[in-house]
């Protein structure tokens, strides 16, 4: 015998109580039918404070303004943007504080008359530990960007010096050149000009080095991949020890732009671009070779590659481990960090043999095509 209406009322009333998750059923026209006890505790309402009443009034502004004018649309066009798809979005309490939230909107119809239920659930604590590991991950990297500035100091110093000493010399025989009877002026301003170009090269230097070693907040933006590779050689340079070792670019043009925050892909770069060099410690002229291509549709990939002996199976499968080293002075966190990077980009990063020695690859997604400015924010319940 089936279950009278009654008892299937009774059911889902009690289906909606037990519910961890908030559940909130409106009508077509955005109005709140029944709402289950856990909404109520999560958008801070008494018992039945909400029915009746617009559900935009749970959402921030400037969406709990649009809303209505959303479900006229999609009355007219049976469009959907949300239904049957799990999306982040934002919520309001009571109290004004807006809070993340997990919604998925489904539609229920019955013969003309149609509502939408939406499942709730408020990701706060998920956020929050998102962000803290976030900052760990930021806070690490920042610390092995100052390790390496510490192993780079001698080349750093000559790297600065040596503008430094040519402004000296400059400076001097321009200064001789001007007690001399008769000066040729011209001859005086190419000095001149030669020391300007000279103290441009040695603000590049440290503008370079600063940007790169202070302490920053992560920001992605769209960027030139093969740029920020020469960018990172150029780095290296205050490195003595690739003096013995050429680096080799092989990067495609005309790739698309990525997303990424460019200085954590410098890191990254210079991290594999250093292991290469001290792969060949004692390989004196073999180069290092970066390369640049599309991976697919939706990836760029970057390839670092030495003429070292290679990397045997066993230490292959610990490459990644935190403070694992194959250096007797490593800290091991260089390449963990490096894949919790490109990680966070959304990319991944690995290691494979070679003909020559060793390759590390990483991928990183193609930045979406520039559209006009739009809210990242997602209406709470659009259809």
């Amino acid at each position: 015998m089936s279950p009278s209406r009654s008892n299937i009322e009774t059911r889902f009333n009690a289906l909606l109580n037990a519910a961890v998750d908030a559940i909130i059923i409106i009508e077509s026209d955005g109005m709140i039918e029944s709402i289950n006890p856990a909404a109520e505790k999560m958008f801070g309402y008494k018992p039945g404070e909400l029915i009746g009443k617009n559900v935009s009034m749970l959402m921030p502004e400037p969406y709990s303004g649009q809303h209505d004018q959303y479900l006229q649309n999609y009355h007219h066009t049976g469009k959907a943007k949300i239904i049957g798809i799990g999306r982040e979005a934002q919520a309001k309490r009571r109290n004004g504080q807006i809070f993340p939230i997990d919604l998925s909107v489904g539609e229920i119809i019955e013969g003309d008359e149609r509502r939408f239920i939406g499942i709730i659930r408020d990701i706060t604590v998920r956020k929050e530990a998102q962000a803290e590991a976030r900052d760990t991950r930021e806070k690490l990297a920042h610390i092995t960007r100052l390790s390496t500035m510490g192993e780079m100091a001698s080349g750093i110093a000559h790297e600065i010096n040596q503008p430094l000493a040519a402004i000296a010399a400059y400076a001097q025989a321009c200064r001789r050149m001007i007690t001399v009877k008769d000066a040729d002026l011209e001859k005086i301003s190419s000095v001149l000009d030669k020391i300007n170009a000279q103290a441009q090269r040695a603000g590049e230097v440290i503008r370079r080095l600063r940007t790169f070693f202070k302490k920053r907040k992560s920001e992605h933006v769209r960027s030139d991949l093969n740029e920020l590779i020469r960018d990172s050689v150029d780095l290296n340079h205050a490195d003595t020890r690739v003096l013995d070792h050429p680096v080799i670019l092989e990067l495609v043009d005309n790739l698309p732009p990525v997303s990424v925050d460019p200085v954590q892909i410098q890191q990254v770069v210079l991290n594999l671009l250093r292991n290469a060099i001290d792969a060949m410690e004692n390989k004196a002229g073999k180069p290092v070779i970066i390369s640049t291509r599309q991976h697919d549709d939706d990836f760029l990939e970057i390839v670092v590659a030495d003429h070292g002996d290679g990397i045997d199976e066993q230490t292959a499968l610990s490459l990644f481990n935190p403070f694992f080293s194959t250096k007797k002075s490593g800290m091991g966190m260089g390449l963990p960090i490096s894949q919790s990077i490109v990680n966070s980009h959304g990319g991944q990063l690995w290691y494979q043999p070679n003909e020559l020695g060793s390759a590390f690859h990483f991928v990183l997604p193609v930045a979406a095509p520039q559209q006009q400015t739009t809210h990242s924010q997602e209406n709470l319940n659009e259809p």
